[in-house]
């Protein structure tokens, strides 16, 4: 094993922790009460008083972004000891795709959680699938965010390699088969030219760790697009953004002989795991991503968010809780509470999550469905927002919803409402899928009417039937958009419900 790999495998191994779930959760709780008890949040709350679980669940209420935005407000304009002891060290801004940007804050303590989760991940990862030389392909976005400030000085946003932590930083840039510079690239072409002209250089790669499958297919397509200027770059090399690429014969024919046959055991002949997004609205290009990569093995990255990590991979795969990266409760449809070891098999929750970012008690919108329990860990599998919803009528859909509705279509495919000339909805797809439109309509419509407030409102004429809508590359048109609302292109994700009235705008070439 490479000197970097096991420097890596090294650091994971020294976040591990056994012991019951209850415990370990407890105890991150305390120390995160008791470090955070002097500022005017826990000063309020009474956290110096805290004994037990349930007393924090006595004094301390849920809350939603609109709750705790006048704290982070304050925080932003450089106010110490609000939401967490001292001021941040970073903030990270949510793209927006759905209700508007979002600021959280980051405290050092924040991003120790974060490796808590990821370093004993990849420690794992690289012995399960003996990853013992060759490099890999951390997702690396472009810098499409202008770089920014809070009034108080802060920075908002943080490179992709920062969740790793500044000890994994140098072993980080040794085994990365992309250079960092390639994130300071601002222009989406040009980024993706140069990413993939380092990716071919590469016969040697053995992982591909990326938050969204999406940005890897994005990537792969591009190697048929770019196929010219991809070869010439190898071929004679060239300039770009002040660093000299050099030709390369040997990525070259290797590009050549993929090229013929689009087989990718060509170019990366080596490659041994593939670790992205995998459920709810990811799952369709996760199978297509694990089919143009059919050589490797595939592996679900779990549930994280901006706000932190709620899940990670076990041994065999399964999402399960990530007991020292926060502390979750779990929110169920009949309203009751409770925590990560009390959580029932079957039954779908809302996580309620609390950080050593500030955030406490914080209901985040992400659905999961317990699968049972591994050990004394639950296992939880993402299924959707709770938090995205649309309502034209009353009919009140949400993506968990919507996303059970649309198991079964192929490829790209999100519900869109539409107000004129009469007020409904669009299902989008892909033209380049084979779909059969009347069957498609008739399937998805009759499950919509299991949400008896959809049935009444078709029924009685409030809404139109579902039509359906076969764009032309939806899925650049949909990461196009929210690129240019500021979200990064690696953290993206496909969701099944765009409430926005004007998406259909954008699906048919319309919008400006």
């Amino acid at each position: 094993m490479s000197t970097a790999l096991q420097s890596l495998a090294k650091l994971g191994a020294g976040f591990e922790h056994g012991g019951d779930t209850a415990e370990r959760q407890q105890s991150w709780l305390y120390d995160c009460l008791h470090r955070n008890r002097n500022t005017d949040y826990g000063t309020h709350y009474r956290f110096d008083m805290i004994r037990s679980v349930e007393n924090f669940r006595e004094q301390v209420p849920i809350v939603s972004y609109e709750d705790v935005e006048p704290f982070i407000v304050r925080m932003s304009n450089g106010e110490a000891d609000v939401l967490l002891a001292g001021q941040p060290i970073a903030f990270e801004r949510t793209g927006g795709s759905t209700r508007g940007s979002k600021l959280f804050p980051y405290s050092s303590h924040s991003l120790e959680d974060f490796q808590a989760a990821l370093l004993p991940w990849l420690s794992g990862s690289i012995r399960q699938f003996g990853i013992a030389t060759g490099t890999a392909y951390f997702s690396i976005s472009p810098a499409t965010r202008k770089a920014e400030v809070t009034k108080g000085g802060v920075s908002i946003g943080l490179p992709d390699g920062a969740y790793l932590g500044a000890n994994a930083l140098a072993e980080f840039i040794q085994i990365s088969a992309v250079p960092a510079w390639v994130g300071s690239l601002s222009d989406v072409a040009e980024w993706q030219s140069a990413t993939l002209y380092w990716l071919l250089r590469r016969a040697d790669l053995a992982l591909i760790s990326v938050w969204s499958p999406t940005f890897m297919l994005t990537l792969l397509d591009a190697l048929d697009v770019r196929y010219e200027e991809l070869a010439s770059l190898l071929q004679d090399g060239a300039v770009v953004s002040g660093h000299t690429l050099s030709p390369d014969c040997a990525a070259l024919a290797r590009l050549q002989a993929f090229k013929s046959n689009e087989d990718a055991s060509r170019l990366w002949p080596n490659l041994k795991l593939v670790s992205c997004w995998a459920d709810a609205s990811s799952q369709p290009f996760f199978e297509q991503l694990s089919q143009r990569l059919a050589h490797a093995s595939f592996q679900g990255k779990g549930l994280l968010s901006t706000e932190g990590v709620v899940t990670v991979p076990d041994s065999v795969g399964r999402p399960v809780l990530a007991p020292d990266s926060g502390f979750f409760e779990f929110l169920s449809d009949s309203g009751d509470i409770c925590s990560g070891h009390e959580v029932i098999a079957g039954t779908q929750y809302e996580v309620v999550m609390t950080t050593s970012g500030g955030l406490y008690r914080y209901q985040t919108g992400d659905s999961v469905v317990c699968e049972g329990f591994a050990d004394t860990l639950p296992i939880l599998r993402f299924s959707g927002r709770q938090g995205l919803t649309c309502d034209i009528v009353g009919e009140k859909l949400h993506e968990s919803f919507v996303l059970s509705c649309l198991k079964d279509v192929p490829g790209f495919r999100t519900l869109v409402p539409v107000l004129t000339p009469r007020s409904g909805y669009t299902l989008v797809v892909d033209n380049q899928e084979q779909h059969e439109s009347s069957t498609l309509i008739d399937l998805v419509e009759s499950r919509l009417f299991r949400n008896p407030q959809y049935a009444y409102a078709r029924r009685i004429g409030q809404l139109e039937k579902l039509s359906l809508c076969e764009a032309s590359q939806p899925l650049e048109k949909y990461m196009g958009r929210l690129v240019r609302g500021g979200t990064r292109l690696g953290d993206l994700k496909v969701a099944a419900l765009c409430p926005e009235t004007d998406w259909l705008e954008t699906f048919s070439g319309t919008a400006i």
